[in-house]
């Protein structure tokens, strides 16, 4: 017998709605817990290391209210064991150096990890293996990042697969999984799709789906690529960070864009 397949997801013109706090701009979107909410962030880098990151407002403001529905959360993160020799060393260093990653980014991710525990939601990281870390080293000794971006992308959608099918909670049916806005894309540039689990999950969960970025304003200000998004002028009339905003792309696929001026 044939899966019944996900519903079509309905396009509509990006809508702006003030909030009062993330929590008010989340609550309408638990509405249908079950099945996979994925978070996206801009990942923060040095030169905006002063300004509140999307994972410390995602660990304090926004997963307490969503944990009460949530059994698993998977980060888009993998922990190095230096067990894969100069390879791994290799493409760790590189990485950081390349992404310009904050050395407060990985103490923020083991806050989330331990926050999510404390709130009863079993947090699971991306295991990357030594053949892969020996994969990833290009010609030239740099990273080959086509090939970083479809591991990643690979490991998350197999730990979504893998949440889906472990025991979760009575009335806390979801999995929540925690990266960037990227790999969640439900509506991905064709140049970009190979590197997005959005439609696939859509399609396993049988709609059952949901893709909500979280962008701090000082990095959509710093983001040009971000100013041609068909929300970005909806977000401009709403008040371009003067209050909490969310904004509905379409049923299935919303962004929050918090509040200017929290800094760290």
């Amino acid at each position: 017998m044939l899966a019944r397949p996900a519903a079509p997801i309905p396009a509509a013109a990006p809508r702006a709605i003030k909030e009062a706090s993330p929590q008010a701009a989340i609550a309408p979107l638990l509405q249908d817990p079950g099945g996979v909410i994925a978070f996206g962030e801009l990942h923060q880098t040095r030169a905006t290391a002063k300004v509140r990151s999307s994972l410390a407002r995602f660990t304090d403001e926004i997963l307490p209210a969503v944990a009460p529905h949530a059994s698993h959360l998977i980060v888009e993160t993998w922990i190095t064991r230096g067990a894969c020799g100069e390879e791994e060393k290799h493409v760790t260093e590189e990485v950081a150096r390349t992404t310009e990653r904050p050395v407060e980014t990985e103490s923020e991710i083991m806050k989330l990890l331990r926050r999510a525990k404390e709130l009863g939601v079993a947090p699971h990281v991306l295991d990357v293996g030594c053949d892969e870390y020996k994969v990833l080293v290009g010609a030239g000794g740099g990273v080959d990042y086509d090939k970083l971006l479809t591991i990643t992308n690979t490991h998350l959608q197999r730990a979504i697969g893998q949440g889906l099918l472990l025991p979760r909670a009575p009335g806390r049916p979801l999995v929540i999984v925690y990266g960037g806005a990227l790999h969640n894309d439900l509506f991905p540039d064709p140049a970009l799709a190979r590197y997005t689990f959005g439609r696939a999950v859509h399609a396993a969960t049988r709609g059952a789906y949901r893709e909500i970025d979280l962008y701090v304003p000082e990095m959509v200000d710093a983001t040009p690529a971000l100013k041609t998004e068909p929300w970005y002028k909806a977000w401009q009339r709403a008040g371009a960070g003067a209050s909490d905003v969310l904004i509905a792309r379409n049923p299935r696929s919303s962004i929050v864009v918090f509040r200017r001026g929290r800094a760290q």
